[in-house]
């Protein structure tokens, strides 16, 4: 037995030795090559170039829109040509095609996390040219942002640019620079439990400044921007200054910021001493006076709350602003002066037409710049059906007014303004003259999401615009698309829109 247990140990080491000596003989497999190596300090996503301590993180989206009575860039039919409401006006537009790409470097430093953030975005609206422009570019470091970014001043619960409440329509009462975005230079303050105080100066976002003593300034549909008689504003002398308290916590997001921006004129342009003081032939010039510069301002606030006891995900939403002569904040973003015309032959008159006048401020030769008010309230639910199957009920009003100083002057109408040859608008009117007008609307959208990132929604949306001069017969001196000169009756205007979006996002971009 002894014998036999000797060969079989005998027998198991002699194997054990030919097998290592053969393993020695066979090459060693090498270490993998980790050419991606994930950075797991700033979220999912995020990855280190190689042979960096900086960590970067790419996206992407698609998005396709199509529109009916707005234009191709979700614009509704309300002003300029669009606003005739004829023939000669598309309805229906294949809207846009958007390709957004977009790079998130950070970098950790003595004083905190560097960041870049670039995104780069091609349009294709209406079939039209391919254009590329950079809706974000910025450094964060330190506190600081500089760059092109969405302006802090921006109050929580808007629905613009695909930020906040998201309306597939271009949003026009809201006071949000997100679409677009803004340069800007900021400083943020953290307080701490999820609330910062931000000061920063953006570029300024203004309206058309008016000198009324301009011949054919004013047009229904074009506002105070025609091409004969373009704004009367200076040039930009500084950036226009914020400060805004921001608040984001489990219930949700409160902010509340105050924001300034200078109104200065060009050049009177009338020849007596009260009136400008030009020498004939040099009106306009540096040898005429002007206004005085006045600091228009506009507080604006917004309140998101989370509303997890309904649905998860469910919230509702509301902001305000207010103030004068900075009705971009205050106003609406991206609301153009209104020239919506309606029914046809009327009370012995060619048709209907609701219209105002959107501006920071108006003047005349020799007189003071008097600054236009504007305020807006929105607000809007969202509820999640399912987690993949939301919608969401939106609704603004908005307000442009003038003071009496404006109004009764007529100069908005048919008076001829001192140091002036001609009126300075384009439509004649008996009765009282007060250009400011109300804009509301009301918007319902749902959106699907199959897969995640993926969104196919549909918004539709009644728009009413109610003039200060509805009631009142108005003569319009200047066509508007097919709709000829003459008597028109003032009344309220509706109009309704519709919009359908396919999106897809990843990445540093996102779905939205």
């Amino acid at each position: 037995m002894k014998m036999v247990k000797s060969l079989l140990l005998g027998s198991a080491a002699g194997l054990v030795a030919v097998a290592g000596a053969q393993a020695a003989d066979l090459p060693v497999k090498a270490k993998p090559v980790e050419y991606v190596k994930i950075c797991t300090l700033y979220g999912d996503g995020f990855f280190y170039i190689p042979g960096t301590d900086t960590c970067v993180r790419v996206g992407g989206a698609v998005m396709a829109d199509t529109y009916y009575n707005a234009l191709g860039n979700g614009h509704v039919h309300v002003d300029a040509k669009e606003g005739a409401q004829d023939r000669t006006v598309s309805p229906w537009s294949q809207g846009k095609t958007r390709v957004d790409i977009a790079w998130d470097s950070r970098t950790q430093t003595p004083y905190g996390t560097l960041r870049t953030f670039l995104q780069l975005r091609i349009d294709n609206a209406d079939g039209g040219t391919n254009t590329l422009n950079e809706p974000r570019g910025y450094i964060q470091w330190a506190g600081f942002t500089f760059g092109h970014t969405r302006s802090y001043s921006d109050p929580f619960a808007t629905w613009g640019g695909g930020d906040g409440f998201g309306s597939i329509l271009q949003g026009q009462t809201h006071p949000d620079s997100g679409a677009n975005g803004t340069n800007q230079i900021a400083y943020t303050f953290e307080l701490g439990n999820g609330m910062v105080f931000v000061i920063g100066a953006d570029e300024r976002r203004n309206n058309p400044l008016v000198n009324l003593s301009v011949a054919n300034q004013i047009s229904v549909g074009g506002g105070a921007t025609t091409a004969s008689a373009p704004t009367s504003r200076a040039g930009m002398n500084a950036p226009d200054p914020y400060a805004v308290f921001r608040m984001s916590q489990a219930w949700g997001n409160f902010s509340l910021g105050a924001h300034a921006s200078n109104n200065g004129a060009l050049y009177y342009t009338g020849t007596t001493p009260t009136t400008g003081n030009c020498p004939v032939g040099q009106t306009g010039t540096t040898l005429c006076g002007h206004p005085s510069d006045k600091m228009g301002w506009a507080i604006l606030s917004g309140i998101q709350i989370n509303l997890p006891m309904i649905a998860a995900g469910d919230r509702f939403g509301a902001f305000f602003t207010y103030g004068q002569g900075a009705t971009k904040y205050a106003g609406g973003q991206n609301l153009g002066s209104p020239g919506l015309f309606g029914s046809g032959p009327s009370g012995g008159t060619l048709g209907q037409v609701s219209l105002g006048v959107v501006s920071d401020g108006v003047f005349v030769n020799g007189g003071s710049i008097q600054l236009t008010t504007g305020w807006v309230i929105g607000a809007a639910f969202e509820h999640w059906w399912t987690p993949q199957l939301k919608s969401t009920l939106f609704s603004s009003h908005s307000e442009f007014s003038y003071n009496s100083n404006v109004i009764n002057s007529r100069l908005f109408c048919n008076n001829t303004a001192a140091g002036a040859s001609a009126t300075s608008s384009q439509w004649t009117i008996a009765g009282t003259c007060d250009p400011g007008f109300t804009w509301w609307d009301v918007r319902f959208q749902t959106s699907w999401y199959p897969a995640p990132g993926f969104r196919i929604g549909f918004e539709v949306a009644m728009t009413t615009i109610e003039s200060n001069l509805s009631g009142q017969t108005i003569t319009l001196s200047k066509t508007n698309g097919a709709r000829p000169t003459g008597a028109y009756l003032v009344r309220d205007q509706h109009i309704f829109e519709a919009a359908f979006r396919a999106n897809r996002g990843f990445g540093a971009v996102g779905g939205e």
